[in-house]
């Protein structure tokens, strides 16, 4: 059977957690020229400060990143999924040795219900799922290292960097003025991969890789994957998301593609200048103040939201880290049946008010956090052996 095994790789407060750094020479490193692929070596790949990265350790998750690949996976896409694992290992490192000094330890119960969640959204029990990924080689301790690691610099960032998150009311009146200006217009959450090319022949072959990855894509392969393994866009390390993009903002031919699609849908190859782009549609919607749901309809169940990035995997729901308001965060107060319009208005705008200071610490501690893991690189000693 095909496993589709989805796993966190990129940014919110959890894919800040697993990019692959774009700065990594700024590390104090010594790095020897890499070899072709570590297979079948023994020994030590990497040092980071006082942890050791085996080159078994490469390995184990280089088959782990390339379970949902395409076959045949070209030598050079593989050499970006080994750098992508060797980046990947020297964060989990630090994470770990941040998390080790704040006297942070995980629970085993903690990585079984992740490792559950993961197996959840490939429709499997986590009997079944480990089954599966023994039967395809992986060595499920690296799964499980990730995740240690991923709730480890979780709860990291929750101790050290949320009670520095302060959202002023001055900054929530801003963004309020800039969603009402704003209102009306849609904006789409984009993914995008593009494939380059100079002349005749290299537009030939860049258009028959992007036909064959858009199909790969359909029968199943992760966007985000394929993404970091083939695209030469600047957002290729965190899977080609470019975010929350509003409408007319891309090129006619980009926009138009962008327009008719749904969410969870695929564009086919649209040819530019200077390149292909295969555009993939997350999400998509209307600007404008928050629904205020809590308002609305106090004994009616919430309507059901898009899930969220997790910790441990791409597409379940993250836990919610609220940030700090400067004048306490406004309460949310359900109005009685015989609340007047004008007390049930009231309320629903300061519910708009919370979730746009959610929104806006949410924001902030992303930053933060990918700060933090930066600075964490910079100083520490990585020694590459290959």
């Amino acid at each position: 059977m095909t496993l589709t095994l989805r796993l966190a790789l990129l940014a919110t407060c959890a894919a800040l957690m697993l990019g692959a750094p774009a700065d990594a020479s700024a590390a104090k490193s010594k790095k020897q020229p890499a070899a072709a692929q570590p297979q079948n070596r023994i020994g030590i790949a990497a040092v980071v400060n006082d942890d050791i990265i085996t080159f078994s350790d490469i390995e184990d998750r280089m088959r782990l990143y390339l379970l949902a690949a395409p076959k045949n996976l070209p030598e050079e896409a593989k050499q970006r999924v080994l750098q992508q694992a060797m980046y990947r290992l020297v964060d989990e490192k630090l994470q770990m040795q941040e998390a080790n000094a704040l006297n942070i330890r995980v629970a085993d119960a903690d990585i079984a219900r992740g490792f559950a969640s993961i197996a959840a959204q490939n429709k499997m029990e986590p009997e079944k799922f480990g089954e599966e990924l023994k039967r395809a080689g992986i060595n499920l301790d690296t799964l499980q290292e990730q995740i240690r690691a991923e709730i480890a610099w979780s709860q990291v960032v929750r101790r050290k960097l949320r009670p520095q998150i302060v959202i002023s009311e001055t900054e929530i009146d801003s963004e309020v003025d800039r969603l009402q200006r704003s209102s009306g217009r849609m904006e789409f959450r984009i993914a995008e991969i593009f494939l380059p090319f100079e002349g005749e022949a290299s537009e030939k072959n860049a258009r028959e890789l992007a036909e064959r990855l858009a199909n790969e894509i359909r029968r199943g392969a992760p966007f985000s994957q394929i993404a970091r393994e083939y695209s030469e866009a600047p957002g290729a390390a965190t899977g080609g998301d470019l975010g929350w993009i509003e409408e007319g903002t891309l090129s006619g031919d980009l926009n138009s593609a962008i327009a008719a699609l749904k969410p969870g849908q695929l564009s086919a190859p649209i040819r530019a200048d200077k390149g292909y782009h295969l555009l993939f549609l997350r999400d998509a919607r209307e600007k404008g103040l928050p629904a205020p749901r809590a308002a609305a309809a106090p004994e009616a169940a919430p309507a059901e939201e898009k899930p969220r990035p997790s910790l441990v995997t791409s597409e379940g729901p993250a836990p919610e880290m609220p940030p700090q308001a400067s004048n306490d965060a406004p309460k949310v107060i359900e109005p009685s049946a015989a609340a007047s319009p004008e007390a049930a208005k009231a309320t629903a705008g300061e519910v708009a008010r919370e979730e746009i200071a959610t929104r806006l610490g949410t924001q902030r501690l992303e930053q933060m956090a990918e700060r933090y893991l930066h600075d964490l690189r910079a100083t520490a000693f990585i020694e590459q052996r290959f």
